[in-house]
């Protein structure tokens, strides 16, 4: 029996990565492929319904009710309901699957998915090479799965570099597997990936030099290396500089000539800037969820002389919480987020911190647990790194 339920498990993976890549429809196919199966083997193993882990995934929904009751289960409000339902599939499916290798099952063909969704974006800069650096001069990046969602595909990569990091797999195939990924991200040039890369390696490379016996002389010579390597690859990859020249063309085009359209941070900080000033001037605050976007376009009119936005919520899920729900609504989500990292430094889990604060930076720029895409990334990383197994991990297993 655990060898069969490993294996559907398995294919639950499979299908779940490639709707995830390639077709919404397959992906929320796969969601509810996993209620069923966690269902039954959940009956099956008789296991504990009241874990930590199950009432976090729970959650969500519970909260989503605080911005749903002023306009009731409108179109928008269901869909957002839909979107969070992912968190308890996820949670039930981990605790139902902890004795069939759950974190196992599902990280390794995760990375594989990864590796192989690059053959993409990879193939199309061989063949478009010309073309392919025009984008990057202009801000953009190369086509890629997702429907071409890059800031949720470099989240989808930087959670495979996580699980590089897990101690459950071949330490060789792992070591370049992490190489390839990293290499992957900075060559996409999605700051959002670079900046939870980051992330991630600072705080697997902290928890490394505190959990390894190592001299200060062994330790200040990885430290050189790791600098010296990230100065040369800043300097010799043309991805990253015309990015960063991006970036700071495209603030200072705001600081001199306000709103654009046409551009990224501009529009970042015109839309954000525009829900702060409803909040704090319109007291535009625990509206609902299905009110927001008319109140943002509402005073985006205002503010930018008679112009319209197509967007619909702020860049920032804080802002977005604040508006639904109110301070509270957004202090009780705030803490729910979080939770996950305290756990993780309760119970010696570097993984469970690491990607609550990843996705915590995410959430400063983009409403990144307002998509399906961005919930299932959050989720199934968390309940993969949640594992108890994992949760002390050998140092010497990951990295020698």
């Amino acid at each position: 029996m655990p060898k069969r339920a490993t294996n559907i498990l398995l294919v639950l993976a499979i299908i779940m990565l490639g709707g995830l890549l390639w077709s919404r429809a397959i992906l929320s196919i796969s969601m509810g492929l996993m209620a069923i199966y966690a269902i039954y083997y959940f009956k099956k193993n008789n296991a504990d319904l009241f874990s930590p882990l199950f009432i976090w995934c729970l959650s969500p929904l519970l909260l989503a009710f605080i911005g749903i009751y002023q306009a009731g289960f409108t179109e928008a409000n269901l869909s957002f309901l839909l979107t969070l339902i992912v968190y308890p599939i996820a949670g039930i499916t981990a605790i139902a699957g902890e004795k069939f290798a759950f974190s196992k099952t599902i990280s390794q063909p995760w990375i594989h998915a990864a590796l192989i969704a690059l053959l993409y974006p990879f193939g199309w800069l061989v063949l478009h090479a010309s073309e392919a650096f025009e984008l990057y001069g202009q801000g953009r990046t190369l086509p890629v799965f997702m429907d071409t969602d890059h800031v949720r595909f470099s989240i989808f990569l930087c959670s495979a570099l996580l699980f590089t990091l897990l101690p459950i797999s071949n330490a060789r195939y792992k070591k370049t597997s992490f190489i390839v990924l990293l290499g992957a991200i900075l060559l996409l040039a999605v700051r959002t990936g670079w900046v939870i890369a980051a992330i991630i390696v600072a705080g697997y490379g902290i928890y490394y030099l505190k959990s390894k016996t190592i001299t200060n002389r062994n330790r200040t010579r990885n430290i050189l290396i790791v600098i010296i390597a990230l100065i040369t690859v800043l300097a010799i990859t043309p991805t990253v500089q015309q990015k960063i020249r991006y970036t700071l063309y495209d603030w200072n085009t705001y600081n001199t000539k306000g709103y654009d359209s046409t551009y990224s941070d501009g529009v970042r900080r015109a839309i954000n800037t525009v829900a702060w000033k409803a909040i704090s001037e319109d007291h535009a605050t625990s509206i609902g969820w299905s009110a927001i976007p008319s109140a943002l376009q509402q005073k985006f009119t205002q503010v930018w002389n008679g112009q319209h936005t197509q967007y619909g919520w702020p860049f920032n899920q804080w802002l977005f919480w604040w508006m639904g729900s109110g301070w509270w609504g957004m202090f009780l989500f705030t803490a729910w987020l979080f939770y996950p990292a305290w756990y993780g430094y309760k119970h010696k889990n570097p993984y469970l911190i690491i990607w609550t604060l990843a996705i915590a930076f995410s959430c400063l720029v983009e409403t990144t647990l307002n998509y399906q895409y961005g919930v299932l990334l959050h989720v199934w990383p968390i309940v993969v790194c949640w594992n108890k197994k994992i949760a002390t991990p050998k140092i010497e297993v990951a990295i020698d």
